[in-house]
């Protein structure tokens, strides 16, 4: 039986990691569970990794493209408690959103209906392609508070806050319909999104639904909710 490279191992690992880090959370997360879905015993997982924390850092290393095309030394050691989270907020921050930035820099839209399709499906390709990581940070942000603090308390407010500007300016200058309160709305369109793009994968009816017929369901609903109507 010809043997698996030890980077295919460390691949399988992180998937693993993040497919149960991603359902349990940080605390209910057992490291023999995350070698039994790897296929491995639970006393060679440590061939790879040194800790539990090993582990995690390694599931958004690989996640965001790290740590490159160079097998590191193994086992992979502690990073200081710090260490995650900063390249958790760092990778973050840098997945571009240029439809919604170039938007919020334009005072006169050429086309704002095909602003605004622009602006959801970018956010739905994000979250679709962002989904599994994702689920990792918020059931693990409840055991880790550093990373709660820094995902529900900057980025996610930070995105609903720039969503929520674009539909009042928009709104402000008659191409979308006014809201009582635009980060609300912005809110809706957001979690609309994900639901779809993201947490409806996780349920058991998750093959009820075309993935491409959903993405332009989405699109045409929150579009006819925003747009005012043509006269």
């Amino acid at each position: 039986m010809p043997r698996i490279p030890a980077a295919d191992r460390l691949s399988a690992l992180a998937k693993a990691a993040t497919s149960e880090f991603g359902r349990l959370g940080y605390r209910g997360t057992r490291m023999a569970d995350v070698a039994s879905v790897a296929g491995m015993s639970s006393g060679s997982v440590f061939t790879y990794v040194e800790s539990k924390e090993a582990l995690f850092h390694l599931v958004f290393t690989q996640a965001f493209g790290m740590p490159g095309h160079e097998l590191p030394k193994l086992p992979l050691s502690t990073p200081a408690p710090e260490e995650t989270v900063s390249l958790i907020v760092a990778n973050l921050r840098s997945v571009p959103a240029p439809h919604l930035s170039a938007a919020t820099a334009d005072e006169c839209p050429e086309n704002v209906d095909r602003e605004l399709r622009s602006i959801i499906e970018e956010r739905y390709e994000i979250q679709e392609r962002l989904w599994p990581i994702l689920a990792v940070i918020e059931r693990c942000a409840v055991d880790i508070p550093e990373l709660e603090d820094v995902y529900y308390g900057h980025t996610r407010v930070g995105y609903f806050g720039r969503l929520a500007a674009y539909l009042e300016g928009r709104a402000e200058a008659g191409y979308l319909r006014p809201m009582p309160d635009y980060l609300v709305a912005a809110r809706i369109v957001s979690e609309t999104i994900s639901w779809f793009a993201w947490h409806r994968r996780e349920g058991r009816d998750a093959q009820s639904y075309d993935d491409e017929s959903v993405r332009r369901t989405v699109v045409e609903f929150i579009c006819a909710a925003l747009l005012e109507p043509r006269a």
